[in-house]
């Protein structure tokens, strides 16, 4: 298992009732939940990309909490909701760019939660982080760095390195490397839902990332076609509206129209 200074520290990922038990709202929502039948929730008021609490027998999950300071926002859904902030489980991160990730780290602190982020992604989340490749217009080489300041590492953080296909509070992980080198999608199979980070995006309709915030545009262009074959009704993105009906359908559509460059995505590789 890689070093990753004092931010990343891999620990062995036991069953929720092992760790915490089934008390307060968490345990109700788990009895509720004996099917498997979770809750999706778009969290207000975060600052930056779209947040999300996920709810099932699994565990209880925020995916992509926000910008830098957004966690009082979380915080306040949280109890507004009726759950006990100690009940979260998981911080999980579609990828470690700052309008997903920055107040991740602050929520691990305030609740205890666990960080889940792509192993690719991980190190970009210590303040040694690698030089990231954006082309920006032009601005990439210093733009990053001093984003990097607002990205705070985090002693008491355990953290989870995640992988293609495995599972996390019943949401399967899906990379898609591009817009960074470890992008993921989250699939839960049971909600017939997808979260599609910013692998693709719904503002003024379906679209990529802007080649001008992509690792590899190359390869963010072939990301989406990793989501090909999944089936789900409902689509939550980073950015723009949800699709709550359907949105295999549009989003496998949408694909088709696409003209994937540098290469196509073996078929075997685009489901987990």
């Amino acid at each position: 298992m890689p070093e990753f200074g004092d931010l990343l520290l891999p620990v062995q990922d036991p069953r929720p009732h092992e760790r915490r038990g089934h008390r307060g709202a968490l345990g109700a929502l788990k009895r509720r939940n004996a099917n498997n039948v979770g809750v999706i929730q778009r969290i207000p008021g975060v600052r930056g990309a779209q947040a999300y609490l996920y709810q099932s027998a699994q565990g209880l999950a925020v995916v992509d909490p926000g910008y830098t300071g957004s966690f009082r926002a979380v915080l306040r859904f949280l109890a507004a909701q009726r759950l006990d902030p100690k009940d979260l489980e998981w911080v999980i991160l579609t990828h470690h760019h700052i309008d997903h990730a920055g107040t991740a780290l602050a929520l691990c602190e305030a609740t205890g939660a666990r960080l889940a982020v792509h192993r690719d992604d991980a190190p970009y989340l210590r303040a040694a982080r690698p030089r990231e490749r954006m082309t920006f217009w032009g601005m990439a080489d210093w733009l990053p760095t001093r984003l990097a300041g607002y990205v705070v590492t985090c002693a008491g953080c355990e953290t989870r390195l995640l992988e293609h296909g495995e599972t996390i509070a019943g949401l399967t992980v899906v990379h898609g490397p591009g817009h960074t080198p470890g992008s993921i999608g989250l699939w839960s199979a049971a909600e017939s839902a997808l979260f599609t980070g910013d692998i693709l995006n719904n503002e003024r309709g379906l679209r990529m990332p802007p080649w001008s915030v992509n690792h590899s545009h190359r390869k963010a262009r072939l990301a989406p076609h990793r989501l090909g074959g999944l089936r789900y009704e409902r689509a939550y993105f980073g950015h723009g509206p949800a699709i709550i009906e359907g949105a295999d359908r549009r989003i496998d559509a949408f694909l088709r129209r696409q003209r994937p460059q540098g290469g196509v995505v073996p078929v075997a590789d685009r489901r987990p």
